[in-house]
Formats: C-alpha cells, sequence, structure tokens
C-alpha cells in the first residue's frame, strides 16, 4: 500500500506538470512533454489520455515532422476544463474574477461593500463562495488579496491600516472544501505581472514595485512569493531615499512612499500652484503633460525610486523588475529612475537586470485566482 501511495503521488505531480507546461506552451505533443519532463513515453500517455478523457485537455491536429517520423497529435487546454476564483477586498469593496486554466477572465465584478468590518466581510466572502461554487465546477483554488501583513499560513491578517484589521483570522473559508491562498495585495498583483512575463515559466526571479496612493513591493522567486519571517520581504514603500524630506507616517524621513505615490504627486503639485481635480485630470491632461515643471517633477520621483532600487538590484539580483506606475505617459520618470541606477548600480548586475516600465495596473483579483493555479501547479 505505501508503495502504492507514493506511486499516486508521484503520478499527481507528473499530470499537474504537465498542466502547468501547456498552460504556458499553449499547444504541444506528448512526445515534447516526454522530452520536456524527462519522463517515460508510457508515462505521458497514460496521463495525457485520462485528461482528454476527462475533458480537461483536447487534441487539436497533426504536426508533421520535417523529416521521416510519424505525424504528432497536437495538444492544448479545455479552456472551459478547471478554473479558479480570485479576491480582493478594500476598503469599500470586494472585487472577485473567475478565471480559466489559461488565466483568462470568464467572469469578474468589483461591488460596493464596507469591509472594514472583518466579520461581515468574511460572511460576505463564504456567501460569494458558496454562489461561485453552485455556478462553476472544477475550481482548483481561491485566492484572496488583503491589504496588509498577511501570514499566508495560518491564514491570519496580523494588521491592516487600510481595512482596520488586526490579528484576524479567516482561516474559516477553509471549510468551503476548496483551498484557500491569501496573501498582501501587492503579492497578488505582482504574481499578475510576473505570470505575463516569458521568463516566469522557467523559475526566474522577479521584483515588482506598484505605484498609487501607496508604494508597495514583492520579491518572486521560481515562482514563489518570499514573505519574509514577519511577511513584509519586498517592502520598498518605506525605505528611506531622503533624510532630508517630509515626515512619513512611519516615523522616518523621506520614505519613498512619501515621496513618489499618487497623493504625494497631488501635494507636490498644488505646492506648485497647480489644481489638480483627480488623478486622471494629472495623468491626462495636455497642460501636464507638457508642462516643464511638472517634467522635472516627475524626473526627481523617478531618481527617487532609482535610489530604491540600486539596493535591489544588489541584494536581490532579480532577472526582472517590473515597475506598474501611473507616471508612464511620462518619459521624464523612466529616464530618472535608470539614469540614477545605471550612475550608482555595479556595472555586471545592472547590466543582467531587465527594468520593465508599464501602466498596465496588474489586477490583484486576477493575480489571487493566479495564485490558486500556481499552487495547484506545485505540488509537493
Amino acid at each position: 500500500m505505501k508503495g502504492t501511495k507514493g506511486t499516486g503521488v508521484l503520478r499527481e505531480k507528473n499530470k499537474r506538470e504537465i498542466l502547468s507546461i501547456i498552460r504556458h506552451v499553449k499547444k504541444t505533443t506528448r512526445q515534447d512533454l516526454v522530452k520536456k519532463m524527462k519522463v517515460s513515453k508510457n508515462t505521458v500517455s497514460l496521463i495525457v489520455d485520462e485528461l482528454i478523457s476527462n475533458n480537461f485537455i483536447k487534441e487539436v491536429g497533426i504536426k508533421t515532422p520535417r523529416e521521416k517520423g510519424r505525424p504528432k497529435q497536437i495538444i492544448e487546454l479545455n479552456r472551459d476544463g478547471y478554473r479558479s476564483i480570485g479576491i480582493a477586498i478594500d476598503k469599500d469593496y470586494i472585487e472577485y474574477v473567475v478565471i480559466n486554466y489559461y488565466g483568462e477572465i470568464i467572469e469578474k465584478e468589483t461591488y460596493d461593500f464596507n469591509c472594514q468590518d472583518p466579520i461581515k466581510t468574511k460572511t460576505e466572502m463564504i456567501s460569494l463562495l458558496n454562489r461561485l461554487k453552485r455556478k462553476y465546477d472544477h475550481i482548483l483554488g481561491v485566492g484572496i488579496a488583503i491589504p496588509g501583513i498577511v501570514n499566508n499560513e495560518e491564514k491570519i491578517v496580523y494588521k491592516s491600516v487600510r481595512l482596520g484589521w488586526e490579528n484576524f483570522s479567516i482561516g474559516e473559508l477553509d471549510d468551503q472544501n476548496i483551498p484557500v491562498f491569501i496573501q498582501n495585495n501587492v503579492n497578488m498583483s505582482a504574481l499578475s505581472a510576473v505570470e505575463k512575463e516569458e521568463d516566469f515559466q522557467t523559475g526566474g526571479s522577479f521584483y515588482y514595485v506598484h505605484i498609487s496612493n501607496g508604494v508597495g513591493g514583492a520579491y518572486i522567486t521560481n515562482k514563489q512569493v518570499m514573505n519574509g519571517v514577519s511577511w513584509t520581504a519586498g517592502e520598498i514603500g518605506h525605505i528611506s531615499v531622503d533624510p532630508q524630506g517630509e515626515l512619513c507616517i512611519c516615523g522616518q524621513k523621506g520614505c519613498l512612499e512619501q515621496l513618489i505615490s499618487i497623493s504625494s504627486f497631488k501635494r507636490v503639485l498644488t505646492k506648485e500652484g497647480y489644481l489638480p481635480a483627480s488623478v486622471n485630470a494629472i495623468l491626462d491632461s495636455e497642460d501636464y503633460l507638457h508642462s516643464q515643471k511638472v517634467k522635472e517633477i516627475i524626473h526627481e520621483f523617478g531618481e527617487y525610486l532609482g535610489r530604491a532600487l540600486v539596493p535591489v538590484i544588489h541584494l536581490l539580483n532579480p532577472n526582472q523588475i517590473i515597475i506598474d506606475n501611473p507616471y508612464a505617459v511620462f518619459d521624464e520618470f523612466e529616464k530618472g529612475c535608470m539614469s540614477y541606477i545605471q550612475q550608482n548600480a555595479l556595472e555586471i548586475p545592472f547590466k543582467k537586470t531587465k527594468v520593465t516600465f508599464g501602466r498596465s495596473s496588474y489586477r490583484k483579483s486576477h493575480g489571487a485566482g493566479l495564485c490558486a493555479i500556481i499552487n495547484y501547479e506545485r505540488f509537493v
């Protein structure tokens, strides 16, 4: 029996690896899976045939070899097979998505809900999951994105200033008979960002920066979020980059968050005599885009970020840094950041680290759904 159990575990591990490979390459063949996984043809064929019979994989055509040999049957995932759920909660709303195994969104909704009461919020999430369970089958898991310090193993929110939660457990959600994974919301956004990067499937390392009303960071290596002993690994918003800067709520002066967040941008513009009505007004108005003073401010913001990223490049040495920011409409932000890094980082780490600037605003609920899929594939 013990040997049978071990064989069953190995078979399940191989099955999930096959699904993971097909998810990333989109289409493949049994023969290519054998080469990639370095297992026997029989092992792959048995698992693929089972997945086809259960309607999770389908055959979609023939790949004719360039030289002599038998044609290869092309296989891909059935988009209506496995699914996962991603939930993101914030101060006054709940956002959820249902995604297929390719990460494509099947259903999404954002609705008003006061999440400052943790008990009512947990009850609402249980109700939401029950409704989605009745609507969809083959749900692999649920990911939940929460702002604050989150113990992902024990499913405890230690502290969320934004929600007003402290030492609150949401472990009861596991009673839904579906695996539940929780992470800080920036970590979930990071998963959404790096999943789209080519190197992610090969287990590269990524550092993700999210700039909005605050500034957050996340470090992912080998497809796994690095949480740290206090679940704050990757935190970049409270690195002091200007000792003479303004006082931050954390007690330090010149924290990155205090200097380059959207709130800070609005505050600086107001001091300069601009009266922005909203964030969109700042970023979309031709008056701001062509203002020399605004360009100078944005360039300085980029330099501040560069100051924080130099130690990230030296200490973490990631393959790629992804900067999810609202300032991508200004070339000056990237110029200011990269100029500082080039002048102050060690040459080889600088050249080996790819830095990507984007304004994609990766959906944290989508990352939460991907978190469930990635954890399913990480079967041990």
